[in-house]
């Protein structure tokens, strides 16, 4: 057995008691100096593709090279290098639900002083605050925020004029339209049934609107409460009204039946918004309106750059790249592909009568949560939504559920050294 074998299996545990996981690839190794070029890796889609060049050509003087590819292999790519204490990595793409473990390892910059130092300079302030907290961390800034996703309420403008309805804006009014929206041939609203993120993200409306969130100051989970057994019955009287197939549904899925008239209302992505009068894919082109979601306190998505903590790169090089990435002539160029994060363009009425949906987006930053800031929440997601999943199929009683599913994330946190004695 070799060293370069002994030292693939230490990083490998070093990595599996974190809750992450990477394959043997990497960026090339080298001896940084000033002559150096900045490496940057990022996830590859229209949005990010258009951020990535404006932070290539940032700063005159620098050179970037920027590496693109799916998102597994980004996280992949940075929990090797960054468990290692590489230097080859210098600016990555973050999000907020990965947040918790890379500061728990130690592996961000925080931007605390350079934020305040190109406050003035890059308008930072017109940064949503609520976004700027949710990639934020025991005090320290640590992800400037590009792209800003949320749920929000999709309706069918023709049904419900014709209906006499209109958005909900509490629960029980987002029930009730379901309820007088669904025929044989219709749903009444849609749901993201599938185990994982999908459910995770649905159950995460429920639990911060009727139950007691997920945890309690402690991290003891609070979804078998008294109040979070109401959630769950309150989903399982909602699954009624879903979409059929809905326990497999994700986001494609959910979004086509909007697109295809199966369902008249419900929840779903601001990224979808754009595709709801694609006449390619939708059959109600111009007729699906969008609102808050009912209530607030739905999932808020968050990604942005973020600087590693072992760079030997110039910091404030590296901040104003990632800033002409992120000022807001460049986020306003980019309102096709993606949320901006900025205040100003939020109100934008020009960008507001091109994008309309951005009127529900101002209100989803305001009104939405976070997912809880903690290293393995993924893993508690998948086991929470596997028991919240048994329930709106009948296959076990709420509180029997949610029972198990707090048991499974003690054993799952204790066996990781989460709690502290």
């Amino acid at each position: 057995m070799t060293a370069a074998t002994l030292d693939r299996r230490a990083l490998l545990k070093a990595l599996a008691a974190t809750g992450l996981a990477a394959p043997a690839i990497g960026l090339g190794s080298r001896t940084v100096n000033a002559a150096d070029p900045i490496q940057m890796i990022g996830y590859r889609y229209p949005a990010s593709e258009y951020y990535a060049e404006r932070l290539k050509a940032g700063v005159p003087g620098s050179e970037i090279n920027v590496q693109l590819m799916p998102s597994d292999k980004v996280m992949e790519l940075v929990n090797i290098n960054l468990a290692s204490n590489s230097s080859n990595l210098d600016i990555f793409m973050a999000t907020d639900a990965l947040l918790a473990s890379y500061v728990q390892n130690k592996w961000l910059r925080p931007l605390n002083d350079l934020w305040d130092k190109y406050r003035a300079e890059y308008e930072l302030d017109d940064i949503d605050p609520k976004i700027v907290e949710g990639l934020s961390a025991d005090g320290n800034i640590y992800v400037v925020p590009t792209e800003f996703n949320s749920l929000i309420q999709f309706y069918r403008k023709d049904i419900f004029e014709e209906m006499g309805l209109k958005p909900a804006t509490t629960l029980e009014e987002y029930k009730s339209n379901a309820a007088a929206l669904q025929t044989d041939k219709r749903s009444g609203t849609i749901m993201l049934g599938r185990i994982g993120d999908p459910l995770f993200t649905e159950t995460h409306y429920y639990l911060n609107n009727i139950g007691d969130g997920w945890f309690d100051a402690e991290w003891q989970p609070t979804f078998n409460s008294p109040k979070g057994i109401d959630a769950i019955k309150f989903m399982k009287e909602m699954s009624a009204y879903a979409q059929r197939g809905f326990a497999t549904s994700g986001s494609d899925e959910a979004a086509l039946a909007l697109q295809q008239g199966f369902s008249a209302m419900g929840n779903h992505y601001l990224t979808r918004a754009g595709s709801m009068d694609d006449p390619k894919k939708s059959r109600f082109v111009g007729k699906i309106g969008t609102a808050v979601a009912a209530a607030g306190n739905q999932r808020i998505s968050l990604t942005g750059f973020a600087i590693s903590a072992f760079s030997k790169q110039d910091p404030d090089v590296m901040f104003r790249a990632i800033m002409e990435a992120a000022k807001k002539e460049s986020m306003r160029g980019n309102t096709k592909n993606n949320v901006p994060t900025r205040l100003s363009l939020l109100a934008d009425q020009e960008l507001v009568n091109e994008f309309p949906y951005l009127v529900a987006a101002a209100g989803a930053a305001k009104a939405g949560k976070n997912m809880p800031h903690m290293p393995y929440f993924f893993s508690v997601g998948e086991i929470v939504s596997r028991r919240v999943s048994q329930v709106l199929q009948g296959e076990s009683e709420a509180q029997a559920a949610m029972d198990a599913a707090a048991q499974e994330v003690r054993d799952l946190l204790t066996s990781n050294g989460f709690y502290k004695s």
